[in-house]
């Protein structure tokens, strides 16, 4: 019993053209992708389509990690959630634990909280391509390993967002910006005591992204209270209140379970109020 299975004509170069990810040599030939509003109105008019380009890589280079970013991603997330209200918060690989009661604040429900813990570089990039390629992952916040990724890491990365149809950031450290990546939007970030300061170094679509800095204002509320080294006279610290939120969910429950890594299971730890 024979099969007879038919191959499909190959793509024409009208069809390979229209491809948002090939470029023609003018900006105005780039297909216009989806965005999300950033919550910045002085970072969406500097961006192509006004806001967060979807199913993209976006590349953030800052000092060290921890940098403002929630700062930047808190408005995006709220929106996000409010468009999927079953979907997911993705940290991938995070600096520190997230801090709940700032979360609460942001309006990013704690249910829909998920973090990933990796230690190993190829666990890290598969994590990565499989959270994109989730349905449920609405924002995936990830934060290089040590490990240096190769450029054809960061392709593959690329790739799995193709797939998805959420935000996601990768987050590396400023001595990368200076190396070739595939991501779209790649942009640099620094928090001073008056803004967050962004200066967008590629954007696909734009030949020559503008030179100034994009600064963003401050939340009111990052004004009103002692910095972080002074807390710890008040009767309960952030730290142990956030210690106090998550310490039920600590004891190693598996919510979610990757297959990845030659078939060990990745465990993954939702965090919850």
């Amino acid at each position: 019993m024979s099969t007879d299975r038919t191959t499909p004509p190959p793509a024409t170069l009208e069809q390979l053209l229209q491809r948002g990810d090939v470029w023609r040599g003018h900006s105005q030939y780039f297909i216009s992708q989806d965005a999300i509003d950033t919550g910045y109105p002085q970072l969406n008019s500097a961006l192509l389509n006004n806001g967060w380009p979807l199913s993209s890589l976006i590349e953030v280079c800052q000092p060290s990690a921890g940098h403002g970013d929630w700062l930047l991603t808190a408005p995006c997330a709220q929106y996000l959630l409010q468009r999927q209200p079953h979907g997911y918060i993705v940290l991938l690989n995070p600096p520190a634990l997230p801090f709940s009661q700032g979360m609460l604040f942001s309006g990013i429900p704690l249910e829909q909280l998920v973090v990933v813990q990796i230690t190993a570089k190829n666990d890290f990039i598969a994590s990565f391509v499989e959270l994109a390629r989730a349905s449920s992952c609405a924002l995936l916040m990830a934060w290089q390993p040590k490990q240096a990724l190769t450029y054809t890491e960061l392709r593959k990365c690329q790739l799995a967002t193709a797939d998805g149809s959420g935000v996601y950031l990768l987050f590396r450290h400023n001595r990368q910006r200076q190396e070739s990546s595939p991501a779209s939007l790649r942009l640099t970030m620094s928090l001073n005591s008056q803004h967050l300061q962004v200066h967008i170094l590629k954007q696909r679509g734009q030949l020559r992204p503008g030179s100034s800095a994009i600064d963003l204002p401050l939340p009111d509320y990052t004004q009103a209270y002692k910095p972080h080294r002074q807390l710890e006279d008040t009767p309960v610290s952030p730290n142990v209140a956030n210690d106090q939120v998550f310490a039920p969910y600590q004891p190693r429950r598996n919510v979610l379970a990757l297959r990845i890594n030659r078939g060990r299971p990745l465990k993954v730890k939702r965090s919850a109020g």
